[in-house]
């Protein structure tokens, strides 16, 4: 019982998904003040090494894809 594991799942997002897309695609909300990085799809490495780190006041961090 000393090292016992329990593992827990919770979808708490059940069905949420497609009402977000929606919401998203029509302009209803903007996440655009959430992104306070966008890096290269070239500095990918670097962009997750700055996750990583967890910078103070970095909400979302985008790698934009070249197209």
């Amino acid at each position: 019982m000393v090292r016992e594991a329990r593992v827990e799942n919770i979808f708490r997002y059940a069905h949420i998904f497609p009402r977000c897309v929606a919401m998203l695609s029509s302009g209803a909300i903007d996440v655009k003040p959430l992104i306070t990085r966008t890096f290269a799809f070239d500095d990918s490495v670097r962009a997750f090494e700055i996750a990583a780190s967890a910078p103070k006041g970095d909400v979302k961090m985008q790698i934009a894809i070249p197209q």
